[in-house]
C-alpha cells in the first residue's frame, strides 16, 4: 500500500512477461526445429547490416556521432528519468493522520495511534490473538488502515475474523466516519488445520503361549 502507480507496475510486469515468453519460445524453436538456427543467423545478420547502414553513418562529416548513438543516449536518459521517478515515489504512501473531523473551533486530526489503541483494546482479549499492528496509508488520496493481527498457534481464523469485523465496525462508530480497511491474519493456524495424531491402544500385545 503506497503511492506507486498501479498501471505502470502492471505495464512493466506485462512487458517483462511478454519478453520472457518470446525468449522462451525462441529457445524452444532453436532446439526443436531443424534449420532454425541457420535461419536465425541469416535473419539477424541481415538485420544488423541494415541497422548499421541506416543508423551507423555519421550525422555529419568529420564526426563519429551516429544516429544510433543519439537514439541510445536518449533511450538511456528516458530510462534513468523513469527509474528515478519510480524510486522517488516509493514509501510516500504512509500517513499518520487517518481522519480529519470538523468542529466549531476548527479541524481535529485523528492520529493513527487512536485506531491502533481502540483495535488493540478490542482484539487483545480475543482467544488466539497475540498482538495487533495498525498503520495508515493514503490510497488515491484517501486514508486507509492496514491491520495486521498476529495469531497464536492453533488459533481459530473464523473466531478472530469475526472479532476483527466487530472491532472495525465499532471503530467506525467511534470515529464517526468509515475508513477503507485492509486486514490480514498472520500466525500459526497449522496446528488447528492439521489432523491430530492418534494412538491406537485398543489392541493388546499377544501373550506368549
Amino acid at each position: 500500500m503506497n503511492s506507486t502507480n498501479r498501471a505502470l507496475n502492471r505495464l512493466l510486469l506485462a512487458i517483462t512477461g511478454l519478453a520472457s515468453l518470446l525468449a522462451a519460445a525462441a529457445a524452444v524453436l532453436l532446439l526443436a526445429v531443424p534449420g532454425a538456427a541457420s535461419v536465425w543467423s541469416r535473419t539477424a545478420g541481415n538485420a544488423v547490416t541494415t541497422a548499421d547502414a541506416v543508423f551507423g553513418r555519421p550525422l555529419w562529416p568529420g564526426t563519429t556521432v551516429s544516429a544510433a548513438a543519439v537514439v541510445s543516449l536518449l533511450a538511456a536518459l528516458v530510462f534513468v528519468v523513469l527509474l528515478l521517478a519510480f524510486i522517488l515515489r516509493q514509501g510516500h504512501g504512509g500517513t499518520s493522520t487517518v481522519a480529519t473531523v470538523g468542529t466549531p473551533d476548527g479541524a481535529v486530526e485523528i492520529d493513527t495511534a487512536i485506531p491502533a489503541a481502540l483495535l488493540a483494546d478490542r482484539l487483545d482479549p480475543v482467544p488466539g490473538v497475540d498482538g495487533v499492528t495498525v498503520s495508515a496509508y493514503r490510497v488515491s488520496g484517501t486514508p486507509a488502515l492496514k491491520i495486521t493481527v498476529r495469531c497464536r498457534r492453533g488459533a481459530s481464523p473464523r473466531t478472530i475474523a469475526d472479532a476483527l469485523d466487530d472491532a472495525v465496525s465499532r471503530l467506525h462508530d467511534a470515529l464517526g466516519t468509515p475508513l477503507p480497511v485492509y486486514a490480514q491474519l498472520v500466525g500459526g493456524f497449522r496446528a488447528r488445520l492439521r489432523a491430530p495424531a492418534r494412538v491406537d491402544s485398543s489392541t493388546s500385545a499377544a501373550r506368549p503361549s
